[in-house]
């Protein structure tokens, strides 16, 4: 089931003190979640551009018991001579629309929990990736870089399958605490893939984990050329293992992590008053990619 979420203009409050402007908002939803804010798109720099587009649509678990995968997301895999880069498509068009419509009526759309808050950008000319993280309910981002995966992938011959009319054959790693299984087709020979799965002898077109809790299926291929930009947010970098014990205590400590934000959460049920604050005891499902 969908969450509502709804950011109440009404409590959307400019305050101004020593020249500097604070912008408070109040969130309504069904249930907690964790929610994005809304980026700035204005400002970025153009790295490259893209020789073809490949969409994923990513569906994940929203809980431990979600066996139907109820959430998705579209995520796009830009192909370049210097650079690939892998996000939302989803987040990215929404934080595009949300900069102007702030700039001109002070209001936003949220964004829906389903989306994912992290990009990849890969760097073909020293082969490092940089995994830029966003963080729930405010606009602080978080960057950590490592050397560019490459999982050991072991090729299983007898099994083949079809995504998107064309014909794969499968590839196996373990990659991230996780074994993957990957469709790949020859007729397009790229060693890519989505998110870090790399590596493999054509472009992956569709993989899922040995545990059914991620799927990466591709749905569209586009060969126009579009720019691979990097935009122009005011990065915090950590090391990769920092960032893994940030993002776990961030999950797990939710309520109070929501509380230092800044940010008001309401939940709308059946209490007496039709709502109540979070409750700060309050943690949420955690389950990344990688473990």
């Amino acid at each position: 089931m969908k969450k509502t979420l709804i950011a109440l203009a009404a409590a959307m409050m400019l305050t101004c003190a020593n020249a500097y402007s604070q912008i408070t908002v109040s969130y309504a939803m069904d249930t907690p979640s964790f929610t994005l804010a809304h980026e700035d798109t204005d400002r970025y720099q153009t790295l490259d551009t893209c020789y073809l587009t490949i969409t994923y649509r990513f569906r994940y678990k929203a809980t431990e018991k979600d066996d139907s995968l109820s959430r998705e997301d579209l995520l796009d895999l830009q192909l370049g001579r210097r650079y690939n880069a892998f996000f939302s498509r989803n987040l990215r068009e929404l934080d595009i629309q949300n900069t102007k419509d702030f700039k001109t009526t002070m209001q936003f759309t949220p964004v829906p929990s389903d989306y994912v808050g992290f990009d990849l950008l890969i760097s073909h000319g020293d082969s490092t990736t940089a995994v830029t993280n966003r963080i729930p309910y405010t606009t602080q981002v978080i960057e950590y870089k490592e050397h560019t995966p490459l999982p050991a992938w072991t090729y299983v011959p007898e099994e083949i399958d079809t995504v998107m009319g064309y014909p794969c054959h499968v590839a196996k790693c373990d990659y991230g605490g996780r074994e993957w299984k990957a469709c790949y087709t020859n007729d397009i020979p790229l060693p890519y893939g989505p998110w870090k799965l790399n590596g493999v002898k054509g472009l992956v077109l569709k993989a899922e984990d040995a545990g059914h809790e991620f799927v990466f299926e591709a749905e569209g291929l586009t060969q126009n050329p579009q720019p691979i930009i990097r935009y122009d947010w005011n990065r915090k970098t950590m090391d990769k293992d920092e960032w893994a014990r940030f993002e776990r205590d961030m999950y797990k400590n939710a309520g109070a992590f929501v509380r230092n934000t800044g940010a008001r959460i309401l939940i709308m049920d059946n209490s007496e008053k039709g709502f109540h604050v979070l409750n700060e005891a309050w943690s949420e499902y955690y389950n990344p990619l990688e473990k």
